[in-house]
């Protein structure tokens, strides 16, 4: 997550104002908290899950049906956008003050950009998803396009006869062919397996980069994705620097028409609710 509030000091000095509690201890919660130590804002942390999940904090992470007695000051911030709603509700049923509810929003920005997701990137959590991608190539490829390329962990697993083409919007080695999918026109490659996982969610122009790939691809892609199946609330994807919103039946529909048939779905390894799609140019 990118946190990034507007009006950064100002945001502090509210917050510093009266004791504070994050609501949610997930990927949300956890940067939120990392901008509250950076500028010195005590809080505590509340989660149903709050006893399994005080190993993973030394904050204190307390049960939400303790807030009403023993916080019954204190500002309480959702940091769940996957929840958001729902935890609303959970708080008004408890009698907590609506004034006193305040919104994950306040932390992000309306516009992310490719700088402010470069920034935010734990790549070590990327190991796992590329290694499933690379069992989805099929043996004896020729070539491979990977748009979105990162820090080229996917050439690893390749043969070294298969061409490997690295596309992304900065250098990263010698062989990155520079292209922000947003701006510049996309690259003229065609390949047996065209990649594009991380990437496609951030894009504006998304339909014309899927269309790009069906029409330059001669056998697989490889996508992951966040559909609106399974992230249905549009506010909290755009505070996720997520840029279109399309569900699994509109995917499918889209490279379905280009001649492309869904093979094989699985969750994402990097993301729970991130998933991976395989398909395949139909015979």
């Amino acid at each position: 997550m990118i946190v990034k509030p507007r009006e950064p000091q100002k945001l502090a000095l509210a917050l510093k104002e009266k004791p504070l509690v994050l609501y949610g201890f997930g990927g949300a919660g956890v940067s939120i908290a990392r901008w509250c130590d950076e500028n010195q804002i005590e809080y505590i942390f509340a989660d149903q899950n709050a006893v399994q999940k005080q190993g993973a904090t030394q904050k204190k992470i307390v049960l939400p049906e303790m807030l009403p007695e023993k916080w019954s000051d204190a500002n309480i911030v959702i940091s769940s956008i996957l929840y958001y709603d729902e935890i609303v509700e959970k708080l008004l049923r408890l009698g907590i003050d609506r004034k006193r509810i305040l919104s994950y929003q306040m932390f992000f920005q309306e516009r992310i950009t490719w700088k402010d997701l470069e920034d935010a990137v734990v790549w070590g959590t990327h190991t796992g998803r590329v290694k499933d991608i690379a069992e989805w190539i099929p043996a004896g490829v020729r070539s491979v396009a990977d748009y979105g390329e990162g820090k080229l962990n996917l050439k690893k697993y390749l043969a070294p006869a298969t061409a490997y083409y690295p596309i992304d919007y900065i250098k990263r080695s010698q062989e990155t062919i520079i292209c922000d999918f947003d701006q510049d026109r996309l690259p003229d490659i065609k390949a047996d397996v065209s990649v594009c996982t991380a990437t496609l969610i951030f894009i504006t122009h998304a339909p014309e980069l899927l269309e790009h790939l069906c029409t330059h691809t001669l056998q697989t892609i490889i996508l992951s994705y966040v559909t609106l199946d399974t992230f249905p609330n549009v506010t909290g994807r755009r505070a996720s620097g997520y840029m279109n919103d399309f569900t699994q039946q509109e995917l499918q529909a889209m490279l379905s028409k280009y001649g492309f048939k869904l093979e094989a779905i699985r969750p994402d390894s990097a993301n729970k609710i991130d998933t991976q799609y395989l398909f395949c140019k139909k015979q």
